[in-house]
């Protein structure tokens, strides 16, 4: 597959095998592990993405940056509704579709882009965790835009319970001048105040760390110093998040300046938005990101 392409070729990057793609529209990079894509460089528009100076490649770990796809379960467990935490047997944070390797299934191309698909199914190490048979598919389609389709499918023969997202790190020149528009006169809760439903009034801005859940089918236009991104989703509740002066002296991978340079809008279902899957049954978690100057 990778030998009869013309824009791909994978390459070790410390302890991760990545998929990297030359097109004359863009560069990208898709870790193997995690289907994550880290990197994305338009070739008019430049950075759609951003990824930490300070990234880290290893085995095991998401790469600080890009998009991670957080699966079957989206932040720490414990804040999770019941349905979904009940079986699990684990305390890590955004389950564990981030942390192993996916099936590289697909590559078409063409002179407008690059379609990748990419699948994770169940196996004994992820039974050990959480008791569910399924398939993962996700694919990317490269191009002018990127947009990812993460599909859900529940092979096993009792009701399958998850949250997720598609943790988009975004890239600004100044946070201080940063804002988000399109959560409107909308709802969220406030995971920095005790979980506390707030309504939001105007554009977010940014003056301190950031961590909260918007309710309903926001679609983002996110206005930073020389560029415009739209992020569109069908999913019914997402996460916008800066870690500020604090907490990105605790992360990893992060340098300690990084939250004046990124902030992530993440496309997911969480809360009372969780999906529950009958046997057989699928979903698909869609969502778009376009730029301009």
């Amino acid at each position: 597959m990778i030998k009869q392409s013309a824009f791909c070729t994978l390459k070790q990057v410390d302890e991760l095998s990545c998929l990297h793609i030359t097109h004359p529209k863009f560069f990208a990079e898709i870790c193997l592990q995690g289907a994550q894509l880290t990197q994305f460089k338009h070739s008019q528009r430049g950075e759609m993405l951003w990824l930490s100076p300070d990234a880290l490649y290893k085995k095991g770990a998401s790469v600080r940056g890009g998009i991670p796809v957080c699966w079957p379960w989206f932040g720490a467990l414990a804040f999770n509704p019941d349905v979904v935490k009940e079986a699990v047997q684990s305390q890590q944070a955004h389950g564990f579709a981030r942390e192993l390797e996916w099936n590289l299934e697909r590559i078409c191309e063409s002179a407008q882009g690059v379609r990748i698909t990419m699948t994770l199914s169940h196996n004994e190490q992820t039974l050990k965790i959480w008791p569910h048979e399924f398939k993962l598919v996700c694919q990317f389609e490269l191009g002018d835009t990127i947009a990812i389709e993460l599909t859900s499918q529940n092979l096993s023969p009792s009701h399958m319970a998850i949250s997720q997202a598609l943790h988009t790190y975004l890239p600004t020149q100044n946070i201080h001048k940063t804002r988000v528009l399109g959560a409107g006169n909308g709802q969220y809760i406030d995971a920095l105040d005790n979980w506390q439903l707030k309504k939001q009034v105007g554009a977010i801005g940014f003056n301190q760390e950031v961590d909260r859940i918007y309710l309903g089918d926001n679609q983002y236009q996110i206005l930073t110093p020389n560029k415009q991104f739209s992020l569109c989703s069908n999913s019914h509740s997402s996460i916008v998040w800066n870690p500020w002066i604090n907490k990105s002296k605790r992360l990893s991978g992060f340098p300690q300046q990084g939250y004046k340079n990124m902030l992530c809008i993440e496309s997911a279902n969480v809360l009372s938005d969780h999906l529950k899957l009958a046997p057989g049954k699928s979903h698909t978690l869609k969502m778009q990101l376009t730029c301009s100057d």
